[in-house]
């Protein structure tokens, strides 16, 4: 916007060279820049600052910067005794809350003096006639746009809606075609302007009009958005009223320009004026807090020195307190402040935003870590096994679901009938239709939910995958479960399991704080017999509230350890479960892994280490005795010599 600087100086005291006001704008928000020599300051204005959008507009911010008073000018409006006999009727008061208007008699249309004509070209305004030109002044000077008609081609003012087709030839010459979405200015028999954006051309002010209907209102900015997107057209007009035009000065600005008109074109206005409202529109309020403002701002500005702020942009303080001061909204700020962030940002502007210093913002250690992040997690470590993730219907076949499903009052077909009670069978699905498909190896996983009504309603988070084909096996997906496991445990405890889906022998259930939380193994061949597959399925819930206790330093040991292998034969039944843990309470053992399994022979290999001394080969084959000793006369297996 063009701001010529003689006439914001009859609105506000300006004491600094042009230059410094341009950056002083500049830095509260309004990029400005001096043009014209001196002339003129062309600022940048905000899409949420319609409010900017004037003289009087510029005239506030300047005023608040400089800390100077605004300057009112005075008007007076002398009516004639002859009383207004116009009607107008609002059939669309949303999208007009306020119209009015006022008729002026006795006008001479001609070319308007040459000082109006001067600030309207350094405005950028091309001049028409008097009466245009004063609406245009207006315009650039408070913000309001306002219409002028030809009162002897108007009998009534209708604000309505267009009708679908319905035409109408604008001041530009051009015919516009109109439908429901556009706001019309209409007579009972014609349209005479496009609410907002443009008159028409018949009812428009000519060299010969001697009587004026003079309209100033307040549509609503969503309306004008709409349609002028839709006839494509955009005027200085419709772009004030698509920021929010204020609602107050609506009437302020048809009595000034009614007393222009008077004593520039020589009209008389009729007594009375025209004043449609939907409803008085009330200013809103904020609680502004002192805390807050410290919080976000950085800097302690106190509550005298913020209310002092907030007056200079024309804000009222209604009540003050020691925490907190209650801020009432201006009617031409309503659009852009609506809550207490805003007030902050409009009291750093003018406090400075070069007095404010860069902090860095304070960031606290987590003590947990969320959800979100947690299954994130489970994820990563799947993927980084071979598996893909995959997405399945959460709807089954009734064979696919157990005892407890739910069904579905009104399937859209049979094998989509029950709400799953497993992700296993829906895996199954998808290996089924990758093997039809000539894949030979298929590695997968899903994080999904399964329904239950077998005690209570209940929808649970699942995690389930499985592998098959390659080199697929029972102790591929154990290491995959456990790498899992790992992440957020190290108490658990695998033990055999006997169950549906799972193949009795090669199947294992998850133990974690005294509760099964999963089971995995080798899919039963009742189930899938054309591959083996192996899968598992874990309660996702449980496994997420698994807390994995914090991570202490642990010194290297001082001391060597000693190696020893032991072999057996295991009798059938014998879970290596339960081998392991008979080991692990041998004296002087550190840790023990299995590494060879062939039919009923397994081999275990086992870490001696004391942490005070080198062990003696006498003092690891006492331990080493016992444990064997333990092994053949509780398990019965037979050591391998």
């Amino acid at each position: 916007m063009r701001v010529p600087i003689d006439w914001l100086k009859e609105f506000v005291k300006i004491n600094v060279p042009p230059e410094a006001l341009a950056k002083k704008l500049t830095l509260a928000g309004l990029e400005a820049i001096v043009a014209e020599d001196a002339k003129v300051i062309a600022v940048d204005i905000l899409p949420n600052r319609g409010d900017c959008e004037s003289i009087l507009g510029a005239a506030r911010e300047v005023s608040a910067i400089l800390k100077t008073r605004l300057i009112k000018k005075p008007f007076r409006v002398v009516e004639s005794k002859e009383k207004i006999k116009l009607t107008v009727e609002v059939k669309e008061k949303k999208l007009c809350p306020r119209y009015m208007a006022r008729v002026i008699g006795g006008v001479v249309v001609a070319d308007s003096p040459e000082w109006l004509k001067k600030r309207l070209l350094l405005a950028g305004i091309r001049p028409v006639n008097n009466i245009v030109d004063i609406t245009n002044y207006l315009l650039i000077e408070l913000g309001q746009p306002m219409h002028a008609f030809d009162a002897e081609k108007i009998s009534k003012i209708i604000v309505r809606q267009a009708k679908h087709g319905e035409k109408i030839i604008t001041l530009d010459g051009l015919e516009r075609i109109l439908d429901e979405e556009s706001l019309l200015i209409s007579d009972p028999l014609k349209p005479i302007a496009i609410a907002g954006i443009m008159g028409g051309l018949d009812s428009s002010v000519m060299p010969g009009t001697k009587k004026i209907i003079l309209e100033s209102a307040f549509f609503e900015p969503a309306s004008i958005v709409k349609s002028s997107k839709k006839i494509k057209l955009r005027t200085e007009a419709s772009m004030r009223f698509e920021k929010r035009v204020d609602f107050d000065m609506v009437e302020e600005a048809l009595d000034r320009a009614a007393a222009l008109i008077s004593g520039i074109a020589g009209g008389v206005v009729l007594k009375g004026k025209i004043d449609v409202k939907a409803k008085p529109q009330k200013n809103k309020t904020i609680a502004l807090r002192n805390e807050r403002i410290k919080n976000i701002l950085g800097v302690n500005i106190n509550r005298k020195e913020s209310a002092a702020i907030l007056k200079l942009l024309g804000f009222k303080i209604k009540k003050e307190t020691k925490d907190k001061i209650i801020v009432e909204v201006p009617s031409w700020r309503a659009g852009d402040v609506e809550r207490e962030i805003d007030l902050i940002e409009e009291i750093a502007r003018i406090y400075g935003f070069d007095k404010i210093n860069e902090t860095m913002p304070e960031i606290k250690a987590k003590t947990f870590e969320s959800s979100h992040n947690r299954i994130r997690k489970v994820r990563e470590i799947l993927l980084g096994c071979g598996l893909f993730e995959v997405q399945t219907f959460s709807m089954v076949a009734p064979l696919m679901a157990e005892a407890g499903a739910i069904n579905i009052s009104n399937p859209m077909a049979q094998e989509e009938s029950v709400m799953r009670t497993s992700l296993i069978y829906s895996l199954l699905r998808v290996l089924s239709h990758n093997l039809r498909h000539q894949a030979s190896k298929v590695n997968i996983f899903e994080v999904g939910k399964v329904y239950s009504t077998e005690k209570i309603p209940d929808e649970k988070n699942v995690l389930s995958g499985l592998i098959a084909g390659g080199d697929a096996d029972f102790y591929k997906l154990k290491g995959m479960v456990e790498s899992l496991l790992q992440e957020f445990t190290h108490d658990y405890k695998l033990e055999s399991y006997i169950g549906k889906h799972f193949h009795p022998g090669k199947s294992a259930s998850i133990i974690a704080q005294l509760k099964i939380i999963g089971k995995f193994g080798a899919i039963h061949p009742d189930l899938f017999k054309n591959i083996e597959v192996y899968a598992f399925e874990i309660d996702l819930d449980r496994l997420l509230a698994l807390n994995k206790p914090n991570k202490f330093y642990k010194p290297l040991p001082k001391y060597p350890k000693v190696e020893r292998d032991l072999a057996m034969f295991v009798p059938q039944g014998v879970a290596s479960q339960i081998i392991l843990e008979t080991i692990k309470r041998g004296d002087l053992v550190e840790s023990v892994e299995i590494f060879d399994i062939y039919k009923n022979s397994q081999a275990y290999r086992i870490s001696f280490r004391d942490k005070n001394k080198t062990l003696t080969d006498e003092e690891v084959s006492v331990s080493f005795e016992n444990i064997q000793k333990e092994l053949e006369n509780s398990l019965k297996v037979q050591i391998r010599k």
